[in-house]
């Protein structure tokens, strides 16, 4: 995680969306954008969360997700990792993955064995 917040990914894509939505206007950047998520098939997101648990309006929050419904892609997963627990979601288009549940067993399985590795 240090080594990808020390990359300059991050300031080349806000430079580059500052200069879409600047010169070619928001409906241009827009359309870009959508092209680009629309030539991938494959989508995967691993958000760090808060390490210590919190509360919103006094309640204590239990889990954290992330989800995103309108991309274009066949699977999308997405990790949230919360207070040393990860949550795991996997959206996909049933016409092309019609057992999403072996997937997820699957998926299951792989990091399970990659957290023994570890360790």
């Amino acid at each position: 995680m240090d080594r990808k917040k020390q990359t300059l990914e991050a300031l080349f894509s806000y430079k580059i969306g500052c200069f879409l939505m600047t010169y070619l206007g928001a409906e241009i950047a827009t359309w870009l954008l959508y092209r680009i998520v629309c030539s991938t098939s494959f989508a995967i997101s691993n958000i760090l969360g808060p390490q210590e648990e919190i509360a919103v309006g006094g309640n204590p929050v239990t889990y954290l997700r992330v989800n995103t419904s309108s991309l274009p892609h066949a699977l999308t997963m997405h990790m949230v990792s919360y207070v040393e627990r990860a949550d795991m979601q996997i959206l996909v288009a049933k016409d092309i993955i019609p057992d999403p549940d072996f997937l997820a067993k699957c998926f299951e399985e792989e990091l399970m064995d990659m957290k023994e590795a570890a360790h």
